[in-house]
């Protein structure tokens, strides 16, 4: 269990004073030739114990830093989703075509009989049309206007029907692209070359690469306005399937059969792109909405209780970074806190609860920007009316976090977008909470020191330090606290002593009433007081008090039952009412700020003293803080 800046110095105050409660007497005069009496008052400082307010807040996963002398949580949150993804290959399945050649060949045709010659070859040319299967059906979700491709694999094959033709009579097999396509190589493209590649034959697959290319599904590639890109794609596009044939002298006359006919497969095995333009649905990973309960996330919380903190001037500082090039917009339906009573504070943007950002042109991404080109947006939340107004989210209790929002592409001022190969955005969420705090401050904090044992502690071990002292026939003790709290808020403490089962420890003056170890119910440190210098400006002052506390044999056997001690501690800012009425800003927790905690017991002892001892080193220290 964790401890705050504030269980540490109070436990420490606890344990050692409780070291001095275990005195005895021990008379014993049978032997005095060495020895002499002594009745007087001393004073043994036990130490002290210094807390910063840094320790209350302690927990590093919460980000905790100092900033400009000020205690600030920062930290910083990274999202990274995509957009939508368009995976080409999906859309284009095996096509097959027949290519019936007694047309293509009728031309050179000598009674019905094709000669061969060694100087001549055929070309036989087929249109071929590209299906695209479903990739523009739904332009709702997906309008696929053009692609710019930065690979693409195919394989391809060639079977004969009737066709007495041999595979070694085809010298080359090209496809030229149609007017859908642009290549800056030039359209056409070689699927085949005698004399390059191998001898695949007839059935056999062969490998098709295309790289850098365009391909535009547009029928009007120049729409004016929004309503104009609607109903303007195809899902097709047409080619040109060409094999160049060289029927050998050797070959004599051939027939060709008026069902003969070449077959051509198609196939696609990947396709990379460059981009895509068109529009596009954004994806389920592209909005959210979320209620965070506080508690499931700080196992610290529920130690907690009653925690008003108005911070007055935290920040969340929101870059949103993406390659895609057009009008992004960021929707917020919601962002609230709610309190442990039930209370909704809504964030606010100019009054509405809602916060529609349309990112200009000189935020977003351009479509004449260069492809990979990132753009970064950003989006401030702050104190201000029109960015959320969220220092008002812990004027309450907070118990739940809600949220709700989506990111999409302003259609009408980019009816067209374009994703690269990153088509994700990236989210930057830095938030900024400096411990500044409008009036009104207030935190109630419970925990429990377990494992208490006092039985053994004894005065006896506490002053063997001193050499001289041989046997305590008397003390009187009195504990002294010296309390020094330079923290801007008033602190309050009720410590309860509990025993092995749990009970509250009586006091032992009055059976009716808890023990309380300073005879108090509540211990209170002061805030400290402020003032202003020649110049104007606000500066505070440590308040420093001393309490003295008796301790008896009574009290001794009380704090023997002790076992566990539950601590209740209250910080606010009340007592600085009249310093805000007077114009006082808000108050500031820095790592210098704290509670100076030290302790010292006095005592009017009558004992026996050694004077073999006089000489002896006793090793006591010189700090006291506080005497007797």
């Amino acid at each position: 269990m964790k401890r705050t800046f504030l269980v540490l110095p109070f436990a420490g105050v606890l344990c050692l004073a409780l070291v001095m409660f275990g005195c005895k007497a021990d008379v014993d005069l049978n032997n005095i030739d060495t020895t002499t009496k002594l009745s007087a008052n001393i004073a043994l400082p036990i130490g002290t114990v210094t807390a910063r307010i840094d320790h209350f807040l302690g927990d590093s996963t919460l980000g905790i830093c100092i900033e400009n002398g000020i205690l600030t949580m920062k930290d910083t949150i990274y999202w990274e989703r995509p957009f939508h993804k368009v995976n080409l290959s999906q859309y284009i399945s095996r096509q097959t075509i027949a290519m019936n050649i007694y047309d293509k060949l009728s031309p050179f045709f000598y009674n019905g009989q094709i000669m061969g010659n060694d100087n001549y070859t055929i070309p036989l040319e087929f249109p071929m049309t590209l299906h695209l299967e479903g990739i523009n059906n739904d332009e709702s979700y997906q309008r696929l206007d053009s692609v710019l491709i930065k690979n693409a694999s195919f394989v391809s094959n060639i079977t004969a029907h009737n066709l007495p033709l041999e595979w070694d009579w085809i010298e080359r097999v090209t496809i030229e692209l149609g007017d859908a396509f642009n290549r800056p190589e030039g359209n056409t493209v070689t699927v085949y070359d005698k004399h390059t590649d191998p001898a695949y034959g007839y059935g056999a697959d062969m490998p098709i690469i295309v790289d850098e290319f365009s391909m535009n599904l547009m029928k009007n590639r120049h729409p004016n306005k929004w309503e104009d890109y609607h109903g303007n794609v195809v899902d097709s596009c047409q080619f040109f399937i060409t094999l160049y044939v060289k029927i050998p002298s050797s070959a004599g006359l051939i027939t060709i059969p008026e069902d003969a006919a070449f077959q051509y497969n198609l196939g696609v095995q990947f396709i990379d792109y460059h981009a895509v333009w068109g529009m596009f649905q954004a994806s389920n990973d592209m909005r959210d909405e979320n209620e965070i309960v506080l508690a499931e996330q700080w196992n610290g919380y529920g130690l907690l209780n009653n925690v008003v903190l108005p911070l007055s001037n935290p920040s969340i500082d929101l870059n949103i970074t993406t390659k895609i090039a057009g009008a992004l917009m960021l929707h917020g339906d919601y962002l609230y806190v709610t309190s442990t009573d039930g209370k909704k504070i809504n964030a606010t943007f100019d009054g509405s609860t809602e916060l529609y950002k349309y990112f200009t042109p000189s935020e977003y991404l351009s479509l004449n920007s260069n492809i990979g080109d990132s753009a970064t947006m950003r989006l401030l939340f702050d104190k201000d009316p029109s960015r959320g107004h969220i220092d008002q989210f812990f004027t309450v209790h907070p118990e739940r976090f809600g949220y709700k929002y989506s990111v999409d592409f302003n259609r009408q001022e980019t009816p067209q977008i374009r994703l690269g190969e990153d088509a994700g955005i990236k989210l930057r969420a830095a938030y900024t909470i400096p411990f500044e705090f409008n009036e009104g401050v207030s935190v109630d904090y419970l925990d429990t020191i377990e494992n208490i044992n006092l039985s053994k502690l004894t005065l006896d071990s506490m002053l063997s330090s001193v050499a001289i002292i041989d046997t305590i026939e008397e003390a009187t003790l009195k504990l002294a606290l010296g309390l020094e709290n330079s923290i801007p808020l008033q602190v309050t403490c009720v410590i309860t002593c509990l025993d092995a089962q749990g009970n509250v420890v009586m006091s032992p003056d009055d059976p009716t009433r808890p023990y309380r170890i300073t005879g108090e119910d509540t211990i209170v440190i002061p805030s400290p007081s402020f003032e202003q210098d020649m110049n104007m400006n606000w500066i505070s002052k440590a308040n420093k008090t001393t309490q003295i506390i008796s301790v008896t044999e009574d009290i001794i056997n009380t704090l023997s039952q002790v076992k566990s001690m539950e601590l209740k501690l209250s910080l606010n800012d009340k007592s600085l009412a009249d310093e805000y009425a007077a114009g006082m800003p808000n108050i500031k927790l820095t790592d210098q700020q704290g509670l100076r905690i030290s302790i010292s017991i006095g005592a009017n002892v009558k004992a026996l003293l050694n004077l073999s001892g006089m000489n002896q080193s006793t090793d006591s220290e010189d700090d006291v803080e506080t005497t007797i």
